[in-house]
């Protein structure tokens, strides 16, 4: 069980006004004290006919454990975490492989076309979130730096072609330091995904060799019936990533951003979260103690 806290600790200082107020209470109520007044202690207890009313339950008892429950409910105890309703999505850094074979027509129109498709969906997909954009094929370069306006990103995405590329190639490495180094710079949790058709074999030394910190997923670009592009498979697992086939619809982002909120969520301790006020599970306590002043000879008898 976690630690025990309260949300609004000051409100336990309001015990020490209730136990003075209550124990005059007490004293003026007992019968035993207005007669200890007149009468030696040691003979009161052989003078008083009928039970000792001081030691049943009566209501400036039940009215201390109301009064308690209450200061507690007030100062707000809390012993688990709860998803914060204000918290923003995960951030999501986008990695589009801009290279040659990506213009390949085996997907309908392009492979490169059908990823600005789907780009343009997952920006739709998650709205109000922050998504940054870089591209790579020779050489990696930060398109867009984190933003929550997807318009800007998408009106972005029709420029985006390999005759833009200083030069051919992948490097596919530079591009995910690149997108590492802006979220680092944002100062974000988040995690990247990066839209591809192949990894070559270089890079999927120069992968192993080294070290990244962020989580990753793939998109292949590849028809469905072909195989899986080897070096996307090894990269995958050196990354410790995951890969999702193209589809014709929208499923294939739909698990995509499902998985992205999960990545970035288990990457920070608590992201996200706030104490659960449990004040209020008191309440129906309370209610039912409250009960007691309507029964009938509870406060007169």
């Amino acid at each position: 069980m976690p630690e025990l806290q309260f949300l609004r600790p000051l409100w336990l200082f309001g015990l020490l006004p209730v136990l003075l107020i209550w124990w005059l209470l007490w004293r003026r109520q007992d019968p035993f004290a207005r007669w200890q007044r007149v009468m030696d202690p040691h003979l009161l207890p052989h003078l008083v006919v009928g039970d000792d009313s001081s030691r049943r339950l009566r209501p400036v008892h039940l009215l201390l454990v109301i009064w308690l429950l209450t200061i507690l409910a007030l100062a707000g105890p809390s012993w688990r975490m709860q998803p914060s309703p204000f918290a923003e999505q995960s951030s999501l850094m986008v990695v589009l492989k801009t290279s040659e074979s990506m213009e390949s027509a085996d997907v309908q129109p392009t492979r490169i076309e059908r990823a600005r498709q789907k780009i343009h969906d997952l920006l739709s997909a998650r709205p109000g979130s922050e998504t940054g954009l870089v591209v790579y094929s020779g050489s990696a370069h930060l398109v867009m730096p984190l933003t929550s306006d997807e318009r800007i990103i998408d009106t972005m995405l029709g420029e985006l072609t390999p005759e833009i590329m200083p030069v051919d190639g992948d490097a596919l490495l530079d591009a995910l330091e690149l997108a590492g180094a802006t979220l680092q710079r944002a100062g974000k949790q988040g995690s990247i995904l990066v839209i591809a058709d192949a990894v070559s074999r270089q890079q999927t030394q120069q992968l192993a060799a080294g070290k990244f910190s962020y989580p990753v997923q793939f998109l292949s670009m590849q028809p469905a019936g072909m195989t899986l592009d080897p070096g996307m498979d090894t990269a995958s697992k050196t990354l410790d990533g995951t890969i999702e086939r193209l589809t014709p619809d929208s499923s294939d982002i739909e698990r995509i951003v499902r998985r992205s909120r999960n990545l970035a969520s288990s990457g920070a301790a608590d992201a996200g979260q706030l104490p659960e006020d449990a004040g209020y599970f008191l309440l129906p306590l309370l209610v039912l103690l409250a009960l007691f002043w309507s029964r009938r000879g509870w406060i007169l008898r």
